[in-house]
């Protein structure tokens, strides 16, 4: 924090860092909780972004999904999408099946490994995430960060 606030200053001319901290913070936050999540994910096989590739496709009541879809569902790239799914397919955790409405499109699908994977990992995450939270936080503290967060979101949502 101390270098953001001394580049801050250099750039602004000095006046501290503002409501820019929490930007700072948040970013701060989001990169440890990636780092987090990739530890806990690795001994698996998997990262975090085809953990959540895998959950979105997961998600799905048909459990079909175009790679678009996926790209749409993460927010990522449909180049990188492209690279998580090859990889996924690879791994035998998802197949790619022909769609039969439009016979140019190919669709995905988690294969009965890759959702035998997610019913194993899910849960442990769930667990993990509930014992760190339960250890950083009060409920009462836990419960107003949760609102907040849901506050926050809702407002960058409309200025989008």
């Amino acid at each position: 924090m101390a270098a953001a606030e001394r580049a801050h200053d250099r750039a602004t001319g000095g006046g501290g860092l503002g409501d820019i901290a929490i930007y700072i913070l948040m970013r701060s936050c989001n990169v440890m909780m990636t780092e987090r999540l990739g530890r806990l994910l690795e001994p698996h096989g998997l990262t975090g972004l085809a953990y959540i590739t895998m959950m979105a496709l997961y998600s799905r009541a048909e459990n079909l999904a175009n790679p678009s879809e996926l790209s749409d569902a993460t927010g990522e790239t449909r180049g990188n999408m492209t690279r998580i799914c090859d990889d996924l397919v690879d791994k035998g955790w998802m197949r790619r099946v022909p769609n039969p409405e439009d016979r140019r499109r190919v669709d995905l699908s988690l294969t009965d490994s890759g959702m035998a994977l997610l019913n194993t990992v899910a849960p442990q995450l769930r667990r993990n995430a509930d014992d760190f939270y339960k250890r950083s936080f009060s409920k009462t503290e836990k419960a107003t960060l949760q609102q907040l967060l849901m506050q926050f979101s809702a407002a960058l949502s409309d200025d989008l």
